[in-house]
């Protein structure tokens, strides 16, 4: 687009005091004619750069602007360039780190050289351990119709396996730890959230919908979650786990270290109740063994005799 390829222009003649209309065509993939185009259209609309002639001429952008745009603080430049996975992809938005190679490229030598460096030192990484793939497509979907405000119906499976078809408004979508959430509003008018990787289908309807002006994502997520978090006090367990068997605990939830044994350490975990802690725990069988509170063995004893009575009852065909 002319709008994207004004914008990038003006970014690579801050970078350096004067470019020539070739270099210029070529790092845009564009005619030295376009070049002159674009130049023209860029000082109509106010943007202080022209054409100077000659074997040392070239496109020049006045310093003063180019230092207006140009100057960025060390905390900027490390919040732009820390490396990092791109949660966008996911998306199919691929565009991240080729717009940071703009950018990269029009800055000053110095500021350039400490973009680089931050690549080198700082990596972060959004996404949770043993996370599962997201689904793409129905993400790129998602994405289209949250952008064009258009009406989807959905196939979405619950977490008992259920399936249901339903139309929804789709109003945004939010990354958490790497996993992808569609924010909605049902016909009813409620706000809903539904998680990316139990939706079966999607299909973007012809009709549009009006965006509520009220509407914040940014506040719903942080309501949602406070609602979530709110709804019951969390159950601390202290656990004594293998050493080959820590970093799994400690990936997936809430965990503490309290001291380090002889091939074990002891762990204080929270979960969101009693009975996920029994499920989860019976779960890593003699990899863990339960310290307190007091009652959780013999839930645990429980849970695990009802599990291997039904296994025992069960006949296969």
């Amino acid at each position: 687009m002319k709008s994207e390829r004004l914008v990038s222009l003006m970014l690579l003649l801050q970078g350096r005091n004067r470019r020539s209309a070739r270099e210029l065509a070529e790092a845009l993939e564009v005619s030295m004619r376009t070049i002159y185009r674009d130049v023209e259209a860029l000082a109509a609309a106010g943007v202080p750069l022209y054409a100077e002639r000659g074997s040392s001429g070239g496109i020049v952008l006045s310093d003063g602007y180019r230092q207006a745009i140009a100057q960025f603080s060390s905390d900027e430049l490390n919040a732009l360039f820390a490396a990092a996975t791109d949660p966008l992809a996911d998306l199919g938005v691929n565009a991240h780190q080729q717009a940071l190679h703009k950018l990269e490229g029009a800055l000053p030598d110095l500021q350039r050289r400490a973009a680089q460096k931050v690549r080198q030192r700082v990596l972060l990484d959004h996404n949770r351990w043993y996370r599962t793939q997201q689904p793409a497509g129905v993400l790129a979907a998602l994405r289209r119709a949250v952008w064009d405000d258009r009406k989807i119906e959905l196939q979405y499976r619950d977490r008992a396996g259920a399936e249901t078809t339903r139309t929804v408004d789709p109003l945004g979508l939010v990354s958490k730890a790497g996993v992808w959430y569609l924010i909605a509003r049902d016909p009813s008018g409620e706000e809903r959230t539904f998680r990316a990787e139990r939706i079966v289908a999607v299909k973007e309807l012809a009709e549009r919908f009006t965006r509520p002006e009220s509407f914040d994502l940014g506040a719903y997520w942080i309501a949602s979650q406070a609602a979530m978090q709110s709804g019951a006090d969390p159950y601390e367990v202290t656990l004594r786990v293998h050493n080959d068997t820590v970093d799994m605990i400690v990936s997936f939830w809430n965990a503490q270290i309290l001291e380090h044994g002889d091939g074990e350490k002891t762990l204080r975990v929270r979960f969101p109740s009693q009975a996920a802690a029994v499920s989860q725990i019976t779960g890593w069988g003699t990899h863990v063994r339960i310290v307190e509170p007091p009652g959780l063995l013999d839930a645990a004893i429980a849970h695990a005799r009802e599990v291997l009575a039904a296994y025992e009852s069960a006949s296969f065909s």
